[in-house]
């Protein structure tokens, strides 16, 4: 029983995990020299754009096409509670580097900062590496009750974050808000399962493209080297491809909070 629920909750961390990945860093960048690395956690919730079939489908393709929008969700946007860590360097000029893992993606992303008076103007470009690749939880006899899981999914991505911020004097606080633009190619294998029956089907190739649209609010609090980071990101997603050959698409809304406690030496 034990390990049965272990492995529920792994599964749950692994393809649970969401697609878009909080920054939880101010539009400021570090000195040069200096390193801050954080830990947290971030959701993402669908608040429009439904993944059934659409009006007037009806039976089997009616099921067949609501699983593959349903399939094309958890692959692009993943929904889901994702783990977050990261570690950023200050670099000479103004600039800033860093490594981020959040649940579904590796991401590298560089910045630079542009002083504005007491705000400054971030200009930043990630590349990420993406997967998503684990079984569906198991009931008590070892039966698969998500027969639409992820199985092998990979994939890359690029985003641009463009943040204007303010913080005190003495870092005390700062705030932060702009846009972040995304695209995402995937492919893979899925395991969609048979029209009109709940047993597990075979594996089918998957491949699409996902581009986001989203704006960033966050905000910082700390004294000296330590700080609370809280973001939340409203995204608007695109995403369309094929899976098993037939082609498939949706437009979803999601808000995605996330937060972090990051210390800086």
């Amino acid at each position: 029983m034990i390990r049965r629920w272990a492995a529920a909750i792994l599964a749950g961390a692994c393809a649970g995990c969401h697609g878009s990945g909080p920054l939880l860093h101010p539009a400021h960048v570090l000195h040069p020299g200096k390193v801050s690395v954080g830990a947290g956690l971030s959701g993402d919730m669908v608040v429009a754009g439904a993944t059934a079939a659409p009006p007037g489908a009806a039976g089997d393709a009616a099921a067949a096409e609501g699983a593959a929008q349903r399939k094309l969700s958890e692959i692009a946007v993943s929904p889901g509670v994702a783990p977050w860590a990261s570690a950023r360097v200050g670099i000479e000029g103004g600039n800033e580097a860093g490594l981020t893992y959040s649940g579904r993606a590796l991401r590298l992303d560089g910045r630079h900062a542009f002083p504005l008076g007491d705000a400054a103007l971030s200009v930043g470009l990630g590349a990420s590496a993406l997967f998503a690749g684990a079984p569906g939880p198991t009931a008590a006899g070892g039966d698969v009750v998500d027969v639409v899981d992820v199985v092998d999914v990979y994939g890359a991505g690029v985003d641009v974050p463009i943040l204007l911020g303010f913080r005190s004097d003495a870092d005390l606080y700062a705030l932060w808000f702009g846009p972040r633009l995304g695209l995402e190619l995937l492919g893979g294998e899925v395991r969609l399962p048979p029209a009109g029956s709940a047993s597990r089907g075979p594996l089918v190739d998957a491949s699409g493209q996902h581009l986001r649209l989203g704006f960033v609010l966050g905000v910082r609090a700390g004294f000296r080297h330590v700080h609370v980071a809280l973001e939340a990101t409203a995204t608007y997603h695109h995403a369309s491809g094929e899976i098993g050959g037939a082609p498939v698409a949706i437009d979803q809304g999601t808000i995605a909070p996330g937060g972090g406690l990051t210390v800086t030496f």
